[in-house]
């Protein structure tokens, strides 16, 4: 976290101490829910090691619409800028280490260190890119360069994540998924 804090958010000593202050180191194991459907989180995790993954449940059906991995942070965009119930879940893919903020420490954070509120901007700023340009991806682009685009970004993925939730998170059946890769 410090790491990551030094190289995206030029803190002085003092505003990384504050910052470091009010976040809490934590592990989960493979498996865990780290947040599931109902009102806003009060809280949202730094990944420093591991994988998790958020997730719907469309008519029973599972369906992923992210990946998290070292280096990201954890939350549902929508439900805490909106504050408005969460559909999603989250669950840890791999054991993860983290670190945990509360929400409301984070408010806090925003008004008391200037460059964490321009490095939250940030990263919403990152996230709303992404989700506009995957749209752009499922409106335009064919399973194949999807696929192929998601290989080139994130090859980890590809090796770490099962087949059914890289198909959903693709938008189609795992048997299509594994028709196309065939292809190759």
């Amino acid at each position: 976290m410090r790491a990551y804090l030094q190289q995206h958010a030029n803190l002085t000593d003092a505003e990384l101490q504050i910052t470091l202050s009010v976040m809490r180191p934590c592990e989960f194991r493979k498996g865990t829910e780290l947040f599931h459907p109902g009102p806003p989180p009060d809280r949202l995790y730094f990944i420093e090691n591991g994988l998790a993954r958020a997730y719907r449940l469309v008519r029973g059906e599972d369906i992923t619409s992210a990946f998290y991995g070292a280096d990201s942070f954890c939350f549902d965009t929508l439900s805490i800028v909106a504050q408005v119930p969460s559909e999603l879940y989250f669950e840890c893919l791999t054991d993860v280490q983290a670190h945990e903020i509360l929400i409301p420490d984070l408010n806090r954070l925003f008004r008391r260190v200037p460059p964490i509120e321009r490095l939250g901007r940030r990263i919403n700023e990152k996230v709303v890119c992404g989700l506009t340009e995957r749209l752009r991806a499922f409106q335009m682009d064919d399973l194949r360069t999807r696929y192929l685009d998601l290989m080139r970004q994130n090859p980890e993925l590809i090796q770490q994540v099962p087949q059914r939730h890289l198909a959903t998170y693709l938008g189609v059946k795992p048997e299509s998924l594994s028709r196309m890769r065939a292809q190759l």
